[in-house]
């Protein structure tokens, strides 16, 4: 049995490199069915907002449904603002994971995505932490739950999923 934060560090590895190959498909199957996919938005200088459902979020998704129409748009070309999609470089690190007496995997993780607009021909950078929860599936492992930190909330450009 492999340990928890080697499970975590490669699926996270994967992410990282599908996102930026923009290997969407691959992406997606990372992904259960009914994967949370949260950004929580910030409610004041120290306080991210705490309720999905009844607070402001940058992104929420309760199921990969959601996920899948944000690529969809991006394929489409529809999505304005990704026009041209900008290029990325995702790094995550300070992996810690652990299993739960489920057997499922909580896991946190520090990441940093490095962002060129080429229409604008300006760069920049957005970081923050992950929290997870992978499950074992006929797959693989793949992502129940990922809420994503983001710390510096004050980006020059609007928070898609190719972004975090």
């Amino acid at each position: 049995m492999r340990d928890a934060t080697a499970i975590a560090t490669d699926l996270l590895h994967r992410e990282c490199r599908y996102l930026d190959t923009r290997a969407w498909d691959a992406w997606l199957a990372l992904y259960a069915p009914d994967a949370v996919y949260w950004v929580p938005a910030w409610r004041d200088e120290h306080t991210q907002t705490s309720d999905p459902d009844t607070e402001i979020s940058q992104i929420f998704h309760d199921s990969r449904r959601g996920l899948e129409e944000r690529v969809m748009r991006v394929r489409s070309g529809k999505s304005v603002t990704a026009q041209p999609l900008p290029r990325t470089t995702h790094f995550v690190s300070n992996v810690e994971a652990r299993f739960d007496a489920d057997g499922a995997i909580a896991a946190e993780a520090s990441w940093m995505v490095q962002v060129y607009q080429p229409r604008s021909e300006r760069q920049h950078a957005n970081f923050g932490r992950y929290e997870l929860r992978l499950a074992e599936s006929a797959q693989g492992w793949v992502i129940v739950r990922k809420l994503i930190r983001l710390q510096n909330d004050c980006v020059p450009a609007l928070v898609d999923f190719y972004l975090l």
